[in-house]
């Protein structure tokens, strides 16, 4: 059946994934998936390309160049709709504040000495593939990756108004990412280092209040 290009609405469900300092994700419960984002930016940061332009000594030109501008990045924000101190932990760092098993806030962290690697995560999220008034019936969902990304908080303010918790990131490109360790990367294993996205018939994973185990392999 012939692929119909539709129309990508909404971000329905985001999924992070702790990655070490050279990409590798990172066994044991870090993985977080949550349905509580209200909206992703995704910007691309770039340097502009040299322009030459040569000119006689009346002004008038006489030969032009223009350089292509070269990416650099990814610059991404976020914003999401509840606050989700697991989430927040595993974006930024910070220790979780528990009581018994649940955790029920975090503790904001320091600034990182030169030696200390930052905190990474994988970040990917599902839009629908709208076609018409509804879901394509083939390729449902749009799966979106960026393989690595390091995240702050953005400004909040408090007030007679819903707290949307603001993120600020950059991706980095990370080549140890593959298919990503749950089974539902690239159908052909194209290479996503600095991201992608594609049609897919899978279903997103489940959001959860809480961090979720995930194997290292890829």
């Amino acid at each position: 059946m012939a692929v119909t290009c539709g129309v990508s609405f909404g971000v329905c469900v985001s999924r992070f994934t702790r990655v070490d300092a050279q990409g590798n994700v990172v066994a044991g419960a870090n993985s977080y998936v949550t349905d509580a984002i209200s909206q992703i930016t995704l910007n691309p940061n770039k340097e502009t390309g040299e322009s030459v332009i040569v000119r006689n000594g009346c002004g008038c030109g006489i030969a032009s160049k223009k350089f292509p501008d070269t990416f650099n990045w990814w610059d991404l924000t976020f914003n999401g709709v509840k606050l989700e101190p697991a989430l927040e932990s595993l974006l930024l760092g910070g220790a979780t504040i528990d009581n018994g098993g649940d955790v029920v806030g975090v503790a904001f962290p320091g600034a990182l000495a030169c030696d200390d690697a930052e905190p990474a995560v994988a970040i990917e999220w599902w839009s629908e593939n709208q076609v018409g008034s509804g879901q394509d019936g083939t390729y449902p969902w749009i799966h979106f990756v960026i393989p690595a990304s390091v995240w702050s908080k953005g400004d909040e303010t408090f007030a007679r108004a819903a707290l949307e918790p603001p993120y600020i990131g950059f991706s980095r490109t990370n080549t140890q990412w593959g298919d990503g360790p749950y089974g539902d990367g690239p159908p052909d294993g194209e290479d996503i280092s600095n991201g992608g996205w594609w049609l897919t018939a899978d279903d997103p994973p489940t959001a959860m209040c809480a961090l979720q185990n995930v194997t290292a392999t890829s």
